[in-house]
């Protein structure tokens, strides 16, 4: 009988042999800081080729990945980074969700959405649109600094579409937002805020895009995307996220690079603060608890920075405890936390490698995969042999 991590091993393997992506790395993280990983795979199915005064790219393997790959980890970036943040400065008494935008930053005072709370930004009930191309609408700004004001002028003058509180719509513009927000209170720039009070109290080596060498070529792969792709080679190391690339790789919404492992570390400290225990991160219990238990607003499957499995399908998997809250990411990530259980999955790949066109083998993948785990878990499997 395999155990269970051959079992996710050989599920994985599948994963990158049928080509839902080149890479693939699974973490389990309980509240004692323990962090079980298994890795499969390359990080990358193109090359590149030179000779003479041309250059190419051509399908071959990349290099073997192992549990300390660094991924773009895309929208797990929320949870991470910006919720973590949040938690900290509201559990310490520095910000109060009850306050709106405008009173924490000047230029949303006179914009629709300066009224809505710092809740309802956390909870995607804010009232504004889910998404907004604002790469695009920037691409003519050449000077870094230029482009990120814009962007963030853009995004605070976006009208709300609906009553705030009155609908949950997932939507990247309030993390931005909050990242703002965060550093506005802080007086700091959210890569130096993140790596302060989430990395070094972690000992992780989560880290903002762009990387650095030699970080960089070992890098999963993620996209070969034609607007920023013009030599054909796939984005390594770059963010991925567009919108986070016009703001220089640094943003509450998207940006950060890790490992299953450093994942892992992160999942273990918010089980510990979920069940009580102490955690690096200085999580207050009864805060982050309400958190993850109050519904953004009636019906909704979200909670205040996270979501829940909706089941059946549920990327969650079928057999997810009832308490499991969890983020994904566009790339193909994913992080489960099941309290109960004393017990985290996150599940890193890069699905978007070399495109994005196809989904349905990672939401097969996501849910078989944690189906797996919860079942074997539930009947005491062994993690490895």
């Amino acid at each position: 009988m395999l155990s269970l991590s051959g079992a996710i091993r050989a599920r994985m393997q599948s994963a990158v042999d049928t080509g839902v992506c080149s890479a693939a790395a699974f973490a389990l993280a309980r509240t004692d800081g323990s962090v079980h990983t298994v890795a499969a795979g390359r990080n990358s199915r193109i090359r590149q080729r030179r000779e003479a005064c041309r250059s190419w790219c051509e399908p071959a393997p990349g290099a073997p990945i192992d549990d300390r790959a660094p991924f773009d980890l895309a929208s797990l970036t929320k949870p991470l980074c910006t919720t973590t943040l949040l938690a900290q400065a509201v559990g310490c008494g520095g910000l109060d969700l009850a306050t709106p935008l405008g009173a924490c930053l000047t230029d949303a005072a006179d914009q629709s959405i300066g009224n809505v709370q710092l809740r309802h930004l956390l909870a995607h009930t804010s009232g504004w649109p889910a998404w907004i191309d604002f790469f695009a609408a920037t691409a003519a700004l050449a000077d870094p600094l230029q482009r990120a004001a814009e962007v963030r002028r853009q995004v605070l003058a976006t009208p709300i579409v609906r009553q705030p509180g009155s609908a949950a719509v997932y939507s990247d513009l309030g993390f931005l937002a909050l990242g703002w927000v965060l550093e506005a209170a802080a007086g700091q720039s959210l890569d130096q805020l993140f790596a302060h009070h989430v990395a070094a109290p972690l000992g992780a080596s989560l880290v903002f895009a762009p990387l650095s060498q030699p970080t960089l070529t070992a890098a999963v792969a993620t996209e070969i995307w034609a607007p920023r792709c013009g030599d054909g080679r796939p984005l390594q190391g770059i963010v991925h996220d567009d919108n986070c690339a016009a703001l220089g790789g640094i943003a509450g919404h998207a940006g950060l690079f890790g490992s299953a492992t450093d994942v892992g570390h992160w999942a273990a400290a918010w089980l510990g603060g979920l069940r009580g225990g102490a955690n690096p991160l200085r999580l207050d219990t009864s805060l982050i608890r309400q958190w993850t238990t109050t519904p953004a607003c009636t019906g909704s499957s979200w909670r205040l920075g996270f979501d829940t499995p909706t089941p059946p399908g549920s990327t969650a998997g079928d057999c997810a405890p009832a308490d499991t809250v969890g983020h994904l990411g566009f790339t193909g990530t994913s992080i489960w936390l099941a309290p109960s259980m004393d017990v985290a999955l996150v599940l890193l790949t890069n699905r978007v490698h070399p495109s994005r066109d196809d989904n349905s083998g990672i939401k097969r993948l996501r849910n078989e995969l944690h189906d797996l785990a919860w079942s074997a878990l539930r009947a005491a499997a062994p993690w490895s042999s």
